[in-house]
């Protein structure tokens, strides 16, 4: 579960200091609609739930209540299927951390000593993060090169 200095140094964060590409796919067409404050506010209270999508959504669809009929109306012309399921906020909170960390490695505006103490985590959790982080680039790089 997140703790409150997570979801607290999320809640600082607004939308032009996310990138979206961070988060979780169906998360960010929610942030889109929602911004930032309210995604966390329906993150906290609703994460782990299964909503049902209707094809032709009212006002009155718990749904559409939690997220608007714009937001319902996207995820159905994206045929997310009949359901959705919210995620995680720790989840979601573990992501954009294991972003930040191989940013700050990458551009070394930060060595590991100054990671673990930032996100309170030990040194081999941040070389876990960054070694798996390069092995997905160097297989992206592998993939690209093959094509």
């Amino acid at each position: 579960m997140a703790n409150y200095e997570e979801i607290q140094n999320f809640s600082i964060m607004n939308e032009s200091t996310i990138d979206l590409r961070a988060l979780p796919h169906g998360l960010r067409r929610i942030v889109k609609h929602l911004g930032v404050e309210q995604t966390i506010a329906v993150l906290t209270e609703q994460q782990g739930q299964m909503f049902y999508i209707p094809e032709k959504p009212t006002e009155d669809h718990e749904v559409v209540k939690v997220f608007g009929k714009a937001l319902v109306q996207e995820l159905i012309e994206a045929n997310v299927g009949s359901s959705y399921q919210i995620p995680m906020l720790h989840k979601v909170l573990m992501q954009i951390r294991n972003q930040q960390i191989c940013q700050a490695l990458d551009t070394k505006s930060s060595n590991i000593q100054q990671l673990v103490k930032r996100f309170k985590i030990t040194r081999q959790q941040v070389s876990s993060i960054y070694s798996a982080y390069q092995d997905e680039r160097a297989h992206e790089t592998q993939l690209n090169l093959s094509l």
